[in-house]
């Protein structure tokens, strides 16, 4: 009885990450978008810390400062330094624990850096890049052993095929 409850509470964070990655895909169609790009991480955010992935935790929680700092109106060159700082600190905190192991979470990291610069600039080369090198290290995690990151895979996936759409018509 206790895996079938695990299991359903699997299923409900699934399905609550699933949800969030929608709202961020219909944010892209929106100006403004941050609304929906905060509460898409959001629900997000609560499907990583319940399979405790700690990149993804550390991904929408910068996304989502990134983003309130847009909403909040403060000044360009803090939305752009927030994230940036963040994902420094996310750097030392892989580097001290001995986790920071291999090219690819580093890719992410700094993915995760780029699109955060790519949503305050409104960039789509900038914004292709990050979700670009999100996607990659999301994969790497799947193919390691953690499928539940094929959300982030895909999703970011999409946005950089998005950004990309965007650049090649417009």
């Amino acid at each position: 009885m206790s895996i079938k409850k695990n299991i359903r509470k699997d299923e409900l964070f699934l399905i609550a990450g699933i949800i969030g990655s929608f709202i961020l895909l219909v944010g892209v169609t929106h100006t403004p978008a941050q609304k929906y790009y905060v509460l898409g991480s959001a629900l997000l955010l609560l499907t990583s810390i319940h399979f405790k992935l700690i990149y993804f935790i550390a991904l929408e929680m910068i996304m989502m400062a990134g983003h309130s700092a847009i909403l909040l109106g403060i000044g360009t060159a803090l939305q752009i330094a927030l994230p940036i700082l963040l994902c420094v600190q996310l750097l030392t905190f892989y580097f001290l624990s001995g986790q920071l192991n291999n090219v690819l979470l580093l890719i992410g990291i700094t993915g995760i850096a780029v699109l955060s610069v790519g949503f305050s600039y409104e960039n789509q080369w900038v914004f292709f890049s990050g979700s670009l090198f999100i996607a990659i290290y999301a994969f790497y995690t799947a193919y390691r052993g953690k499928p539940v990151t094929l959300l982030w895979a895909i999703l970011n996936s999409l946005f950089a095929f998005i950004a990309l759409l965007k650049l090649i018509f417009t």
